[in-house]
């Protein structure tokens, strides 16, 4: 029952990315906040997880950290925040309004830099530096299991709709891949490499309908996009030596690239930076930032009955609300009256359409 479960809820997730691609626009952002880790802030003792719009009005704090903040995800659908903290060798999340942390894992960290969520199995998955090593668990940090062995950098990201897991290779001070494997750890491809001698590519996103990814890399300072098989290297932004891009996400109905960026050499000062999928039209976005490690996007007004986060209430909604049919404590119940049945079923189909309209 459970996987047949898991199987349909993949499938109505990727239904609703399919329509969300097909209906892209040209805006400057799709209704999206941005969620992202703002390090060494005002010290390097300090972090936080922060908030604002694309525009760079609304800027708020939302959980106080420290300076061992790295990675974090979002997951817009269960409202939580996650991230990494190499200081205090934890996993935590928090509600997206920054109330509620949670320590989630505890222990066996030594330097934990990324996250990604797989959102159609709730399971996040973890990069640790140190112990050079990938692992997942739920989201609740229970079934804490190795994945695979590897020389992990700094970015780590979840195709869930192909059944992968991309990550960056530290090789060398100069050198690193990207690579792939099965969500198991089975069958580890190198999808990114390059015979130069500087290449070293540090966070990461993907876009799987497009078949590309993207990457900051700090050795050579530059924002680069290939194909997913590592042709195509395309070079999006050059930084200039010494000047870091850090994290970076994409908003793939807008047709934007969103990455942090270092202002100065001795990397205390930063922004957030805006640019098109092909790397035209740069721009700064968010500006008086600290170091800008790690972004996430959520959506700025979700309506409740969105349940895959695609900003239209249809077919691919009903089919996670059917799941989770007499279920309690779940996005599904849509009155919060503490189960989900024939009322949330009716606000659903009251909701049904493009959200906003």
């Amino acid at each position: 029952m459970a996987n047949s479960q898991h199987a349909l809820r993949v499938i109505a997730t990727a239904i609703a990315i399919a329509v969300s691609c097909a209906a892209a626009e040209a805006s400057v952002s799709s209704g999206l906040l941005l969620i992202f880790a703002d390090i060494f802030n005002p010290d390097f003792a300090a972090g936080s997880i922060r908030r604002v719009e694309p525009s760079g009005a609304g800027l708020i704090d939302l959980v106080p950290t420290g300076g061992g903040l790295r990675g974090l995800d979002a997951d817009p659908v269960g409202g939580k925040v996650y991230w990494t903290d190499v200081d205090n060798f934890v996993i935590r999340r928090a509600n997206l309004d920054g109330s509620g942390v949670e320590d989630l894992v505890t222990r066996g960290l030594a330097f934990p830099s990324a996250i990604a969520l797989d959102l159609a199995a709730g399971k996040m998955y973890w990069g640790d530096q140190t112990n050079e090593e990938i692992r997942r668990a739920n989201f609740d940090g229970s079934e804490n299991e190795f994945v695979l062995a590897t020389p992990f950098h700094r970015g780590i990201d979840v195709d869930w709709v192909n059944g992968k897991v991309y990550w960056s290779t530290s090789q060398t001070q100069f050198k690193g891949e990207i690579r792939r494997a099965n969500l198991d750890g089975t069958n580890v491809e190198t999808v990114v490499t390059s015979l130069d001698a500087q290449f070293k590519p540090a966070d990461i996103a993907l876009d799987i309908a497009g078949g590309r990814v993207y990457w900051t890399d700090f050795v050579v300072d530059v924002v680069r996009r290939a194909n997913l098989n590592g042709t195509g290297i395309q070079n999006l932004f050059l930084v200039g030596a010494n000047i870091n891009p850090r994290g970076i996400a994409l908003d793939l109905d807008a047709g934007h690239v969103y990455w942090g960026q270092d202002i100065d050499f001795i990397g205390t000062t930063g922004k957030i930076m805006r640019m098109n999928l092909d790397g035209t039209n740069q721009q700064n976005a968010v500006v008086g930032l600290g170091l800008v490690n790690s972004i996430a996007l959520r959506p700025a007004d979700p309506c409740p009955a969105d349940l895959t986060d695609d900003r239209v209430v249809d077919g691919a909604d009903l089919g996670l609300l059917l799941l989770d049919w007499n279920v309690a404590d779940s996005p599904a119940d849509l009155n919060g009256d503490g189960v989900v049945n024939g009322e949330d079923l009716g606000n659903l189909l009251l909701a049904w359409g493009r959200c906003g309209s």
